[in-house]
């Protein structure tokens, strides 16, 4: 007992060396008073990151012809990575290298170089460290008042403790040090241990009062301590990245010929260091291995670290963003030669784009399907991957990403994402270099009936001419008087056509359109004229951007005509944007299917799923459903199409794909849903109209959902169905 309470107290004592209160005394009392810039850091003179400093310092003075000197402050050891970052801030620093971990209270982003398992070798840490995902987030830094030079490598880290790490059980009550960084803590909460915030200058003291029976860290700084019993198991389940900061303030006080000449010294002081700390992990490895015992991990606990941690990349997704998670994940991809040893399906998407969430439901059915082909033995005897890049709803970045993904020779598959516009342009090179495309989202009528033979398009989705008289219905549920307000591109012209043609059918004509620009802001002089042609309901087809700004447009005015919507606005965050708005607007927007009250025993089993993978517990946390219901349908199919081929041959895979007989989906029971010709696999009967009720989208007739006050207001309740 009198030993746990002596641990208790050392504990307590340094549970601030890694957290203390920001203080810049310390450092300021080291500082001259002449006109050199000043460096800090608290690694070890002997650390690469250390040397690489005083290379730096020389190129510094090298490109600016002695205009710029730095010198070194030799930090106390009573100063913390905490001050010395709020030392550089306030200007009173110019330089300080610090790793990632120390600036998330600051810049929560960086915590995603602290992701478990996120790489996994060097090669990989040097693609996303060169990548412009790596730029933008360097970039952020300036609002924090520092600016991101560089990142260099501090080493995959591994476990140390004082008895044997074997199995899982091994994890509880242990007590980890670890960098102070909230995404740590809920990595070792989720192994089963506890953690314990603790600067490096500290953990050998720590070890040897029994404070701690544990760490993570890397090679080298394990090398550097001597720890009585020590085990090392080589796990590499994470990656200790240092951040080059120089403060904001000193950098714009320099011209602009020496700033350019103080990155230049950053970028070449950074290939010395890259080269330092491959030298110094084999060195360091050799002296670890003389005084602990190292050995590792067997691939049993490694599959369990990663399994339990795999929540940590979703959770922190939705509190980083989807749009830099998937950067980050797109760049570490050896898109070279990507899981040469899998079966491929790829995703082309806005993953980072407007309408990110379009791309994160895709991939999410992807993904939930293929962890059910993998536990049932893979496709072919192989297991199955997802790989996934960005289009952003560019067309010239599509076509990019599908020559990529077409010279993998084990895919067997494209996703394609929420853009027409995109697919349209990428059909030619679709058919000229027979790539099976999937399509669970874009809508445009073309797209399938694209005159090709044979056709490589299968959709899942909603089809424009179907949609026309869908939302055709649903405004004339409201009232004759109809206007159109439809984005300026091959979707809204696929939906003109759709629309016109329907009016003509039931002889009559829109009140007034209206068409408009991807990014256009203002739609107050569109929004006067539809009112003033006398539109009581318009008809929308587009983006969540401009939805938004229409819609708030709207919600100005006295009484705002109803809106129905097609399906583009809900791929985003549309609904938090224009929360306000919805308040006074009547907008119902398509959709084909929901999670919420629906009781169909594999739709509950696959929500079940999906929390449990993506840390979600509620049917309204799950992003843009109809998404991830079309992707997970169509992968199934793709799957069965693939079994039947019998090999990896996307002309063999298509043919099997349309004498698909039946399919028990997500969706509906598919009867030949692509036989004949006919490659859409939806119907009109298939679609639905919901709204939007504290964020989430509610089906219409849904028992939760409660009417609005401007849909009250309307003589002609809408239906659920046409």
């Amino acid at each position: 007992m009198m030993r746990y309470l002596l641990a208790i107290g050392l504990l307590l004592s340094l549970l601030g060396c890694d957290s203390n209160t920001p203080s810049t005394k310390t450092i300021l009392n080291n500082t001259s008073e002449d006109d050199a810039m000043t460096l800090a850091l608290s690694s070890p003179p002997e650390s690469a990151e250390y040397l690489a400093a005083k290379r730096f310092v020389e190129l510094v003075d090298e490109k600016t012809q002695g205009e710029v000197k730095i010198r070194f402050v030799e930090s106390s050891s009573r100063v913390s990575d905490r001050e010395m970052v709020a030392a550089v801030q306030k200007g009173l620093l110019d330089f300080t290298i610090t790793p990632t971990s120390r600036l998330s209270y600051i810049a929560p982003d960086m915590q995603l170089f602290d992701l478990p398992f996120l790489f996994e070798d060097e090669a990989a840490v040097d693609r996303v460290f060169d990548s412009s995902a790596a730029k933008l987030l360097l970039s952020k830094l300036d609002i924090q008042g520092l600016v991101g030079l560089s990142l260099w490598r501090g080493g995959f880290k591994q476990l140390m403790t004082t008895s044997p790490l074997e199995a899982p059980e091994d994890f509880q009550q242990r007590r980890f040090k670890i960098m102070e960084s909230p995404l740590l803590r809920e990595q070792f909460k989720l192994w089963g241990g506890a953690t314990v915030p603790i600067a490096a200058r500290h953990t050998e003291n720590a070890f040897q009062k029994e404070a701690i029976d544990g760490q993570e860290d890397t090679i080298a700084n394990m090398a550097g301590i001597n720890v009585e019993n020590a085990n090392v198991l080589i796990t590499n389940h994470g990656y200790v990245s240092f951040v080059v900061a120089m403060s904001l303030k000193s950098h714009n006080a320099l011209s602009p010929t020496n700033r350019k000449a103080v990155r230049a010294a950053a970028k070449e002081a950074t290939a010395y260091q890259y080269e330092l700390a491959n030298q110094q992990h084999a060195q360091a490895l050799d002296t670890l291995k003389s005084k602990a015992t190292v050995s590792n991990a067997s691939s049993t606990l490694t599959r369990w670290l990663k399994d339990e941690s795999d929540t940590l990349l979703e959770r922190y997704r939705q509190r980083l963003g989807t749009a830099m998670v998937e950067q980050i994940l797109q760049a570490r991809e050896n898109w070279a030669e990507p899981h040469p040893e899998k079966i491929l399906v790829a995703l082309d998407a806005d993953l980072s784009g407007n309408s990110a969430n379009s791309g994160l439901s895709i991939r999410r059915g992807i993904e939930l399907a293929i962890d059910e082909i993998n536990a049932q033995g893979g496709l072919l005897g192989k297991e199955v991957a997802l790989v996934a890049r960005d289009n952003s709803m560019i067309p010239s970045r599509g076509l990019d990403n599908l020559e990529t993904f077409a010279g993998l020779p084990n895919l067997i598959g494209v996703f394609s994402g929420i853009s027409s516009p995109v697919v349209l342009a990428q059909l030619d090179y679709i058919h000229h270099k027979k790539v099976l495309m999937l399509a669970p989202w874009a809508a445009a009528t073309p797209i399938i009936d694209n005159t090709k033979s044979p056709n490589y398009v299968f959709r899942v989705s909603v089809r424009d001419e179907y949609a026309a008289e869908f939302l055709l219905n649903g405004a004339l549920e409201i009232s004759d008087n109809v206007g159109l307000l439809l984005v300026n591109n091959g979707w809204g012209r696929s939906n003109y056509k759709g629309l016109t043609e329907a009016l003509d059918k039931r002889n009559l004509s829109a009140s007034h359109i209206e068409w408009f620009n991807w990014g256009e802001r203002d739609f107050s002089s569109k929004v006067d004229r539809l009112i003033k042609k006398g539109a009581d309901v318009v008809i929308y087809v587009g983006n969540p951007v401009e939805g938004e700004k229409f819609v708030s447009e709207l919600a100005q005015r006295v009484s705002p005509p109803s809106v129905i919507s097609h399906w583009g606005i809900t791929g985003s965050d549309f609904a938090q944007k224009a929360s306000v708005a919805l308040e006074r607007v009547d907008l119902r927007v398509l959709q084909t299917f929901s999670f919420i009250d629906n009781n169909d025993a594999e739709v509950s089993d696959l929500a079940k799923r999906y929390h449990l993978r993506y840390s979600t517990s509620e049917p309204t946390e799950i992003v843009a459903p109809s998404g991830t219901a079309h992707a997970y349908d169509l992968m199934n199919m793709l799957a069965t199409a693939t079994t039947r081929a019998g090999k990896v041959d996307m002309t063999r895979i298509r043919n099997e794909m349309q004498k698909i007989d039946k399919h028990s989906g997500l969706m509906k029971n598919y009867i030949k849903p692509f036989a004949n010709g006919n490659q859409d696999a939806l119907e009109r009967s298939d679609y639905i109209f919901a709204r939007y009720q504290n964020g989430a989208l509610y089906p219409v007739g849904s028992k939760n959902t409660s009417k609005n006050t401007a849909s009250n207001e309307k003589t002609r309740p809408m239906e659920n169905a046409p």
